[in-house]
């Protein structure tokens, strides 16, 4: 279960600190909801903005002929890259799935 990073602040500070260490999301919290909730979100857009401008990147590399010319070797990284980019999230994907599915199941006989 997560757990809170500071026992200080108003609820919704500590509300957001809950459900971001649920979702595995480490920042420094301030303890004021607002200031959280909007670094929360900035910390987001820029990974959410990176990774986007990553795999466009990714994506014109592969579509160019130029990458026909290197070395089997390099393509054969390049490719292996992008599989194992694609397996890591399809599988933290189906982890973080589960871990939210067993939080709400009952731990004991009712």
């Amino acid at each position: 279960m997560a757990d809170l990073i500071t026992n200080n602040g108003d609820a919704l500070s500590r509300l957001i600190q809950l459900q971001a260490g649920r979702h595995d999301l480490r920042l420094n919290w301030v303890g004021n909801g607002n200031t959280d909730l909007t670094a929360l979100c900035n910390a987001y857009s820029v990974q959410e903005k990176l990774a986007k401008s990553l795999w466009a990147g990714i994506r014109e590399l592969m579509q160019m002929p130029e990458l026909r010319e290197l070395p089997e070797p390099l393509q054969a990284q390049i490719a292996s890259i992008i599989l194992k980019a694609h397996a890591i999230a399809d599988l933290e994907t189906e982890s973080h799935a589960k871990r939210i599915a067993m939080m709400g199941k009952p731990k004991g006989p009712i």
